[in-house]
């Protein structure tokens, strides 16, 4: 499955020891690499398509109790790194919509961790924003924990802050658990997604 190569390159460089915890690392198991992702606008076509197939593939594999099968999803038809975004207009915007930066950031799953070179976090109370470069350029882009805030105010920064990313650097927002892609244009998909409605595709 080509999305554990993204995971592999992602670890060639990384630090295998026991996890030591920093009071302000921050740690993502692994298989949440890339889960709820932002990716270029040119993959809106794909990307419904394929959110159906993997829809349907869930379906028909659900037992019950669990999954009686693995979707082999391939990369996405023009990467994010394709895109060639500069990370450091990324950072200049995260920061400027007062973020959090967090630079020591570790992955792993079970009592296994390790350090995760050339990647950053961006933090909204516990919301996160990850970032994997590439030299200067973005190779992987993703969020976890925008989605189950009660809060207003924090759902209105969470919205602001999906809201300049799709437009000023005309990127979508797939989520791959809910298979489901939203148009960071639209701030009327932004509310339903951060309030967990339905969305209509």
């Amino acid at each position: 499955m080509n999305i554990w190569n993204s995971i592999k390159n992602l670890l060639k460089n990384s630090n295998e020891d026991k996890w030591t915890p920093d009071k302000d690392a921050v740690y993502f198991h692994e298989d949440s690499f890339c889960q709820v992702e932002f990716i270029p606008r040119e993959n809106m076509f794909y990307l419904k398509k394929e959110n159906q197939e993997v829809d349907q593939f869930a379906r028909k594999h659900f037992d019950g109790l669990g999954y009686t099968d693995v979707y082999a999803r391939d990369e996405n038809p023009i990467k994010i790194i394709d895109k060639k975004i500069a990370f450091n207009k990324i950072d200049h915007t995260l920061i400027k919509l007062g973020l959090k930066k967090v630079v020591e950031v570790y992955s792993g799953y079970g009592s296994t961790s390790w350090k995760c070179e050339n990647t950053f976090v961006y933090k909204v109370d516990e919301a996160e924003i990850f970032i994997s470069t590439d030299g200067e350029i973005i190779k992987d882009f993703w969020i976890e924990g925008f989605r189950f805030y009660e809060d207003g105010e924090i759902k209105n920064k969470l919205k602001k802050v999906l809201s300049t990313i799709g437009n000023e650097f005309d990127l979508l927002l797939n989520d791959w658990n809910i298979t489901a892609v939203i148009d960071l244009k639209k701030e009327s998909e932004i509310e339903k997604y951060l309030n967990e409605e339905t969305l209509d595709y």
